[in-house]
C-alpha cells in the first residue's frame, strides 16, 4: 500500500515537472508505526484500575447510558453487547458480555478515554467523560448476574 502510495506521488511530480533526482542526502521514507491486531490483548494502564466510577449504578444512570449505547455502541457491539453484529454491516468489536467483567470500571474508562482502532475516543463522538462513566454502568447492568 505504501509503494503504492509513493509510486503515484512520483509519477505526478514526473508528470508535473516537478521532483528532484535523489542523492545521498534524500531522506529515507519512514515507514508507518505497526497497528495493533484484532487478536493483541488491549490493556489499560495499571494506575486506571485505581479510578473509581463517580456514579452509583442507579437507574437513572443506567437508563442514560443505555441511550448512549444506543446512539454510538450498537451499531458494532451489538444490541447484546456480544458483538454478533452481521458481516459486511460493523468492524468486529469486542463481546463487551465477556470481555467487561474481568476489567475495573477505572480500566474501561481508560478505553472509553483514549479508544483504539476503529473505536474512537468518546469525545470524538461528544460524549463526556461524565457520560462515559454511565455507559459503564449500563454496560455492567447487562452482565449475567452471577
Amino acid at each position: 500500500m505504501l509503494g503504492l502510495a509513493l509510486l503515484a506521488g512520483v509519477s505526478v511530480m514526473v508528470a508535473c515537472g516537478g521532483g528532484e533526482e535523489a542523492t545521498e542526502e534524500t531522506p529515507a521514507v519512514e515507514e508507518a508505526a505497526p497497528v495493533a491486531t484484532e487478536a493483541e490483548a488491549w490493556v489499560a494502564p495499571e494506575e486506571s484500575k485505581a479510578t473509581a466510577n463517580p456514579f452509583t449504578a442507579d437507574a437513572a444512570s443506567i437508563e442514560k447510558g443505555k441511550g448512549i449505547f444506543g446512539q454510538y455502541c450498537v451499531s458494532c457491539h451489538g444490541a447484546d453487547m456480544k458483538a454478533e453484529v452481521p458481516a459486511g454491516l460493523a468492524v468486529k468489536a469486542a463481546n463487551l458480555i465477556e470481555k467487561t467483567p474481568a476489567q475495573a470500571d477505572g480500566e474501561l474508562h481508560w478505553k472509553l478515554l483514549n479508544g483504539r482502532g476503529a473505536m474512537l475516543k468518546i469525545s470524538t463522538y461528544g460524549i463526556s467523560d461524565e457520560d462515559g462513566w454511565h455507559l459503564i454502568n449500563y454496560i455492567r447492568s447487562m452482565a449475567p448476574k452471577a
